[in-house]
């Protein structure tokens, strides 16, 4: 069975396996105080065992221009943490820029999507187009923070690694 992680490694960002093979998903937020890092390195290679991660991605991303030095330390520091403790799983890993995922699966720029907050609608759109029953949205509609992209991610590995069209 072919499975990819993608992560979307933001303070809010989540983790999607993806086993390409049965097109079956499984999400998790990046560490947190309800989910430690500990937590998921053990489920990472829990899953490396029963079914093999291919690859893991990573999104590639950098500090915020204009927001505040304590969001950007918080922000970096979960990047950090989440690329140390993928390092120590020995999987392969590919850093992957924002541009390189959302040109492969056709995301619109922000300016023409309409804003950040449109932006992350089509996202979601794109990926429950791909994968219906994707839990991408939350109790009232709004799109779970993380999940789109890291899915999306998951999505270009396979595209890259697999030949997914």
């Amino acid at each position: 069975m072919a499975v990819y992680l993608g992560i979307d490694p933001g303070a809010k960002g989540a983790l999607c396996f993806l086993d390409i093979d049965n097109r079956k998903l499984a999400f998790r937020p990046t560490p947190c105080l309800e989910f430690s890092a500990a937590e998921l390195r053990k489920t990472v290679m829990a899953v490396n065992k029963a079914k093999d991660i291919l690859m893991i991605g990573i999104e590639d991303v950098h500090a915020i221009h204009g927001t505040s030095a304590g969001s950007n330390f918080k922000f970096g520091y979960n990047v950090g943490a989440i690329n140390a403790l993928m390092e120590t799983t020995g999987i392969g890993i590919d850093k992957i820029t924002p541009k390189s995922w959302q040109n492969a699966v056709k995301v619109p720029t922000k300016k023409k999507a309409g804003g950040p907050t449109q932006l992350k609608k089509a996202i979601a759109s794109i990926a429950l187009r791909l994968y219906p029953n994707a839990e991408l949205l939350g109790p009232r509609g709004g799109v779970i923070d993380g999940r789109a992209d890291a899915l999306m991610i998951a999505h270009y590995l396979a595209i890259k690694y697999g030949g997914l069209k």
